[in-house]
């Protein structure tokens, strides 16, 4: 696993800190916990509807033998994701997601379209079209302090949205979403173009976002310069 993917996993792991402690606090169902083992990057979510959430990553061939381990904890079933040639023992494959990184090099001009609201969540529930518990956790995610929220106004019309946490120097660009009227007019491009100028002028050196492979968003990371990772997806049988 290179540098660069460590960074931004590790990254993202604090993000699901962040995250899973707001889901606690505002009282969500199932249990939530964000941990380490043996140098694997562990995090569990008890509640049926936030099952995708259960991972294990970080895995290389030095922290691999600390795996079995780590899947013998009773009480959950985590999808273990591998960026390397890793084949962890016992498992089978499911569908593969993906990791973007992208060096702030030289990032784009900010966009005069997009400010900072607290109509984000709003924007995003809408965008996802997303209910129950799963609404609920994507709310609580994106209220945390810590939380960038950024808003694409068209003729004074909020028409999409998304966050940014910074960890380091390593900014997460995780959440966003278009209203259903304005999808296909490059709404999702700006907000991206624009979170990478806010996070070079917080810093950054690394920028990092997830995405199913395939999709658009993972087309619209290419185009913006990201390195696309595929992350190998296990599950129990």
């Amino acid at each position: 696993m290179s540098s660069e993917v460590g960074d931004a996993e590790r990254a993202l792991h604090r993000r699901m800190g962040l995250a899973c402690a707001a889901a606690t606090a505002a009282g969500l169902p199932g249990r939530f916990r964000v941990w380490e083992h043996g140098g694997l990057l562990a995090v569990l979510a008890t509640d049926p509807a936030l099952g995708f959430l259960s991972t294990v990553s970080g895995v290389t061939p030095e922290t691999l033998p600390a795996l079995d381990g780590l899947l013998a904890e009773p009480g959950w079933d985590p999808t273990v994701l591998t960026t390397g040639d890793e084949v962890p023992e016992g498992l089978v494959r499911a569908e593969d997601r993906l990791l973007a990184v992208r060096r702030l090099g030289e990032p784009p001009g900010a966009d005069p379209g997009v400010t900072e609201g607290d109509d984000v969540v709003d924007v995003l529930l809408a965008g996802y079209e997303v209910t129950g518990v799963v609404a609920a956790f994507v709310a609580a995610e994106h209220r945390v302090p810590a939380m960038r929220r950024f808003l694409l106004v068209e003729g004074g019309t909020p028409i999409a949205a998304a966050g940014m946490t910074v960890h380091g120097d390593v900014a997460v660009l995780g959440g966003a979403a278009t209203l259903p009227a304005h999808r296909g007019r490059g709404a999702q491009p700006r907000l991206l173009r624009h979170r990478l100028r806010a996070a070079a002028d917080a810093g950054c050196v690394l920028a990092v976002a997830t995405a199913r492979a395939g999709s658009v968003s993972a087309a619209n990371l290419g185009r913006a310069g990201f390195r696309r990772y595929r992350r190998s997806a296990w599950t129990k049988p």
